[in-house]
């Protein structure tokens, strides 16, 4: 309010006009003003106290308005105090929780050295417990993810790190040894035969996958299908089957079963499509081309040795093996003879004479010998067991069974797995006239046959983030293991693993929430007791998580540990029995130990005597800004024992009585504190407080009642604190008052925000003027905005939206308040928010409250980033004209357009005036604004294209980018 000026004159003007005075009055004096002259002293001593006379009269409009102010029953608002949350950690060593009681002391220090003082609202135990992960699972869509605890995470909706699989694996490197195109045979045991039946359909359905390992990926079967409750596996490709990083041959599944598969055995075998080539032929220590070769050289020998080497196999131990040898019979024929005369006749003829015939050489016995470790033995064999006699017609097939204890051998410097063949007689090798029949190898190929599915030596599996594995199941009879387990029903959940019991009295977890997302449901907090989750109570400060703030678990008893999701720990769950959010809550942050704190001290009582009725008696505290205040009157003196005893009975929550020996002592009464005492009665215990003079003010006998004469018979229990020098950033705040057994620190997470000290007098005019016009109703916008304006001086921003819904649409019949706190932490301007709502509800129209169109909404806060193009005139100081530029926007940013009312800070043609009227700019080629905002967890962005794009938003500066073109 601009006050009249009764008189505008100041010093000088007096000066003039005494000195005007003096010239016509006493023109026989010059008045000089000097230092030496009486009059001049005089004259200037009447200036002086004249000028104090204009003071006092120009101050009677001002003294007028504020008596006018009390007239009307204007009250200036008291101080608010600064309020954050406070984390007690535990030390390391510490087993059990920590008591940290309501009203503990924290403190830090402010420009002076003095201590501001912060105090606990409640009374936790700080828990040395560690949270480790957060899971979230839902069973419906079969999902089980890792949250990132680093960065924002959605509650009850998929958003962290996917970590579902249902899969197990099979192993028996003798069996799964493949190289060619193949058929494996699964049997998958069960206690009941007609399981195994529908096990094998099960997994062979569409949505399971058989694959295996090769070149770093699992390639899938190129058949499956289910045959007498055996699973038939086929690979018609020449790729192997390889063995993973630990050296094992393995197969898998990969699927969902909508019931649990637990085997009791697993077993495999395999057979190959085709005939398997041999991998490597020797003859002795010289190795055959492919093309062929001789098996023992062209003049075979007693101990000369064919090898041939097949990993694939030769490594089936137990099967039957068959191998088929192409060879082909090579003669060589000795020199031609003349005839064969007769000498021992006596008579030769010539016409009985025959020609010589040759004696054939062959190899006539073979053995057949494997390698075991120690040495070669000789391997049992069926069907043409000595195929390099030449004398067999048709094909060479030798038959045998794969010993068990067959092992790699080193032949020739390679390594693997051989059989040989070991001449041991050579037909007619010492006859004169010879014809070698020489076996020549086109080839060998192998097959193989089980005659029964092998036990796998190793079996995995993994479920639910879980993974189970046995490394020798070949020797167990009954595995009992569970390879396929689906997700347990259940709505989606959050699970949160600690990494000890985190049982507390309460257990306090403080999150921080990003956006408004309204739950349908109610919140269930539940604990693992080592058998299943079991409710635990609750106190909610975060509204069903609509926004920041703490969580109380009371959890009476240690939280058993147990492991689930393939992580061990204590366990607890959180679920929302109604449907699924959409959008769902985001959360920033989860801490434990977290309590909420103010800015004040509990100060020591303070006693005060009163005379023989001390009417209007006054009392001053000794400290101040007082916070709260309770005042306490021993009306013994005029009371009787009955009347005492009475009203103790029928107010026990304002009388407290005190005796020694059955003897009534005192009888205190707590007195009301009201605005006025001209609001008061003469019968009326009420007083009077000043908060900003700790000044305590009771009444006259005819505006409430006078205080009973008495020694120290008023008592008052009050709390010191508030104003603007509690507010101090995150981790400001790091000291305990007085010792805290087994704490090791202390901080306060938030920053200690929002305190407000006195108002100024331009405050309290321009808030006292709308006091008469509202008169403590809302009807038309601007009274809703002058209401929260005189009831929280903590409110920085106000405005009143008719016709718009929360989310910024038209709605008629619809009011909506937003508004913002002197608080940075966005739980505060939530509580400002329902306090204010709650104010508001109570004087408006009932309808609003009753139909839920009011509304009160926090300010969606905008940041905005420009970038600047500019054309300069004197290139030499372009650094200077940056700096320049970005000064002057976030002076216009952060104190021009964040000081108007919300919804109308951003004024586009601002921005360009800016930066045109820097010196040095020639032209503004381009400016580009963007308005950087949080939208449920999300960091979204919004060009600046017109004013008045963002109605519920006030602005802060951001990152400013200047070019120079």
């Amino acid at each position: 309010m601009n006050h009249p000026v009764l008189d505008p004159r100041g010093p000088e003007e007096i000066r003039a006009q005494v000195a005007a005075l003096a010239r016509s009055y006493t023109p026989e004096w010059r008045y000089e003003s000097t230092e030496d002259d009486p009059g001049a002293a005089l004259a200037e001593l009447f200036c002086t106290m004249f000028c104090q006379t204009v003071d006092r009269m120009n101050a009677v409009p001002q003294k007028l308005y504020t008596e006018f102010l009390n007239q009307i029953g204007y009250q200036e608002p008291g101080p608010v105090a600064a309020q954050g949350n406070m984390q007690f950690m535990p030390n390391e060593s510490v087993e059990q929780p920590v008591l940290v009681r309501s009203g503990t002391q924290v403190f830090t220090s402010d420009e002076s050295g003095s201590n501001v003082v912060y105090e606990t609202r409640r009374s936790i135990e700080a828990t040395p417990a560690r949270l480790t992960d957060v899971y979230y699972v839902d069973a419906q869509s079969d999902s089980l993810q890792r949250v990132d605890l680093s960065r924002p995470w959605p509650l009850f909706a998929p958003g962290g790190q996917e970590m579902q699989v249902h899969e197990f694996y099979l192993s028996e490197n003798d069996v799964l040894r493949l190289e060619g195109p193949c058929t494996i045979q699964v049997e998958l045991r069960q206690n009941v035969r007609y399981l195994e039946l529908e096990t094998a359909n099960l997994l062979t359905a569409p949505g399971l996958r058989w694959s295996y390992f090769h070149g770093g990926a699992w390639l899938p079967f190129d058949g499956v299908r289910a045959e007498n409750g055996r699973i038939l596996l086929e690979k018609r490709t020449g790729l192997s089957l390889e063995p993973d990083q630990d050296g094992r041959i393995c197969i898998r599944c990969q699927g969902c079963t909508p019931m649990a598969l637990t085997l009791q055995q697993a077993a495999v075998c395999s057979a190959p499509l085709g005939e398997v080539p041999a991998a490597r032929l020797f003859s002795g220590d010289v190795p055959l081309e492919e093309e062929g070769g001789y098996c023992f050289g062209k003049r075979p020998a007693l101990y000369d040795l064919f090898y041939l080497r097949s990993d694939a196999v030769l490594t089936k131990r137990g099967a039957r093996a068959q191998l088929h040898l192409e060879l082909e019979p090579i003669v060589f024929d000795p020199p031609s003879q003349g005839p064969n005369y007769q000498f021992t006749q006596p008579i030769i003829d010539k016409r009985r004479a025959v020609l010589a015939k040759p004696d054939d050489v062959r190899v006539s016995g073979v053995v057949w010998e494997y390698y075991n470790g120690m040495g070669w033995r000789q391997l049992q064999t069926q069907g043409s067991r000595n195929p390099f006699s030449c004398r067999q017609e048709g094909p060479y097939d030798l038959i045998f069974q794969v010993p068990q204890d067959i092992q790699p051998a080193e032949v020739n410097a390679e390594e693997g797995y051989y059989i040989r063949a070991r001449v041991t007689d050579v037909e007619n090798s010492f006859s004169l006239y010879q014809r070698w029949i020489v076996p020549l190898c086109k080839g060998a190929w192998f097959q193989w046959q089980y005659p029964a599915p092998e036990p796998v030596a190793w079996i995995a599996s993994a479920n639910n983030g879980t993974r189970r594995e046995i490394g020798q199941a070949a020797g167990l009879g009954d595995l009992r293991m569970t390879v396929l387990e689906p997700l347990a029903p259940g709505p989606a959940a959050m699970y949160f693993c600690f990494d000890r019991s985190p049982h507390a009295m309460p257990l306090s977890i403080w999150l921080q929430m990003l956006g408004r997302a309204e739950l349908k449901g109610q919140l269930l907090w539940e604990r693992w007791n080592g058998k299943t989750f079991e409710p635990v109570r609750a106190v909610d400060e975060t509204e069903q998580l609509l926004h920041s703030g703490c969580i109380y678990l009371f959890l009476t008893e240690p939280v058993p540990r147990a492991s689930l999701f393939g992580a061990e720990g204590c366990w607890l769950r959180l679920t929302c029995t109604g449907p699924r959010p959409v959008p769902p809550p985001v959360a920033a942050r989860v801490q434990l130990n977290v309590v909420p704190a103010v800015q004040c001290r509990q100060e020591p009582d303070q006693r005060f005597d009163t005379g023989i009725y001390e009417a209007g008696k006054t009392v001053q505290l000794l400290t101040a800004p007082v916070q709260r205040c309770t005042v306490w009157v021993d009306e013994l003196q005029g009371l009787s024992a009955a009347e005492a005893g009475r009203m103790a009975r029928e107010a026990p929550d304002r009388v407290r009585l005190e005796q020694q020996d059955h003897v009534l002592t005192r009888c205190w009464v707590r007195w009301e504190e009201i605005p006025d005492l001209a609001l008061a009665d003469g019968g009326d215990r009420v007083y009077t407080l000043d908060p900003y003079q700790g000044t305590i003010r009771f009444g006259d006998g005819r505006q409430g009642r006078v205080p009973p004469a008495g020694d120290h018979n008023i008592l008052v229990t009050y709390a010191s604190g508030g104003g603007a020098q509690g507010n101090v950033p995150p981790g400001a705040v790091h000291s305990v008052l007085e010792g805290l057994p087994r704490i090791s620190a202390v901080q306060n997470l938030t920053a200690m925000s929002g305190g407000i000290g006195r108002l100024t007098m331009e405050q309290i005019e321009s808030r006292g003027s709308r006091h008469l016009r509202t008169r403590g109703r809302a009807a038309a916008g601007r009274d809703f905005e002058d209401l929260v304006r005189q009831g929280f001086p903590q409110v920085q921003h106000v405005r009143c939206f008719a016709g718009r819904d929360p989310q910024g649409k038209p709605r008629a019949g619809h009011v909506t308040v937003v508004l913002t706190g002197f608080s940075q932490a966005a739980e505060d301007n939530e509580a400002l928010c329902r306090q204010v709502y709650s104010y508001l509800g109570s004087r408006c129209s009932c309808c609003l409250v009753a139909e839920g169109r009011l509304h009160v909404h926090p300010a969606t806060v905008l940041r905005v980033n420009t970038q600047v193009t500019v054309e300069l005139e004197r290139m030499e100081q372009a650094a200077d004209t940056q700096q320049e530029i970005g000064r002057r926007l976030q002076q216009l940013i952060g104190q021009v357009w964040s000081a108007r009312p919300v919804g109308g800070q951003i004024r586009m043609d601002e921005l360009w005036s800016c930066v045109r009227s820097v010196p040095n700019v020639r032209a503004v080629r381009s400016l580009l604004a963007e308005g950087a905002y949080d939208r449920q967890g999300q960091a979204c962005l919004a060009p600046l294209e017109k004013d008045g794009g963002f109605p519920y938003a006030v602005v802060e500066s951001g990152v400013h980018v200047v070019r120079i073109q």
